[in-house]
């Protein structure tokens, strides 16, 4: 038996490598979510506990498998489990008693309409973003950008659809000339800078707005490398450092150096010849948060994990 659920799993993991692929705009949590939601379909177990013990492991194997992404892939996977089994809402008070009932396919269908929800719930994130933070998108801006971040895309699209009139400057970064690419073809004015030049450029720009991989306990935001130093010099020169970034990617840890980072995201050997693909940014540095819960400060997000997950 054992033997046949990891094989059942094997292939999940490469049906999530296949979404992965093919699915370059979807964050990848939601991408994981998809594949648990699909797994509690498909499953033939007897038991909720069964199924929870399964989805636990599955939940590990596309962590191992998500690269730079794996912080908001563990709080995606934990929030979906956790709302499809413990979560009650005004709509389903009989939810316990669902759960409890004997009869497993009654139990199935009620998990897997609760996978729907949230799903749908998760889909809408970036739009919420976006008609929530464009308004702080006022004429005459100019915008500084790390990398590339398909929710700040979406905040900047939807700011130059109101007719908003700004420059964005994007860091070169590993893929920051894909975001200037996207946002020149949304007519947008957006400029490639050297990662070395933030400290020449800072001086003229407005704001800073980033992404993220993951925001954790205290507020602060775990995103791709080189956002550390722009928000510390942002700070410097009392430039408002805001984050765009789905609830979602609230993560349960509490870094207080970039050394306190999960190891696949930190230098790995003594002479640190494999650089990190991500970075750690202190709550200080950090002046709000647009998500889709509404606009935070950084001391807000413990409050909004405790919703989350209690």
């Amino acid at each position: 038996y054992q033997r046949r659920v990891r094989v059942g799993m094997e292939r999940y993991v490469e049906e999530f490598e296949r979404k992965k692929n093919n699915n370059k705009d979807t964050p990848i949590a939601i991408l994981a979510i998809q594949v648990l939601n699909d797994f509690v379909s498909k499953s033939d177990v007897g038991t909720l506990q069964q199924l929870l013990e399964q989805l636990k492991e599955l939940s590990t194997q596309l962590k191992a498998t998500a690269g730079t992404s794996n912080t908001s892939v563990v709080s995606g996977c934990d929030l979906f489990v956790r709302f499809i089994t413990l979560s009650r809402g005004q709509n389903d008070p009989s939810s316990e008693d669902i759960l409890e009932c004997k009869g497993f396919d009654r139990v199935r269908k009620f998990l897997m309409d609760r996978g729907d929800t949230f799903l749908e719930r998760l889909r809408k994130s970036r739009q919420k973003i976006a008609q929530l933070a464009y308004p702080f998108i006022t004429d005459g801006v100019t915008v500084l950008t790390v990398n590339v971040s398909r929710v700040v895309l979406q905040l900047l699209v939807k700011a130059h659809q109101k007719s908003k009139k700004f420059k964005v400057l994007v860091t070169q970064s590993e893929e920051g000339p894909l975001m200037v690419k996207e946002l020149n073809a949304q007519g947008i004015q957006a400029t490639q800078i050297l990662d070395a030049s933030i400290g020449y450029v800072m001086e003229r720009v407005s704001f800073v707005l980033v992404g993220a991989v993951g925001v954790v306990e205290n507020g602060g935001l775990i995103n791709k490398i080189g956002t550390y130093p722009v928000a510390v010099m942002a700070r410097s020169l009392n430039k408002p450092f805001y984050v765009a970034v789905e609830s979602f990617k609230f993560y349960r840890n509490y870094p207080l150096s970039q050394l306190d980072l999960p190891n696949d995201a930190r230098y790995e050997d003594p002479e640190e010849k494999n650089h990190p693909e991500v970075d750690f940014t202190p709550p200080k540095y950090i002046n709000k948060l647009f998500t889709d819960l509404g606009v935070l400060t950084p001391s807000a997000v413990s409050d909004e994990l405790m919703k989350l997950y209690i």
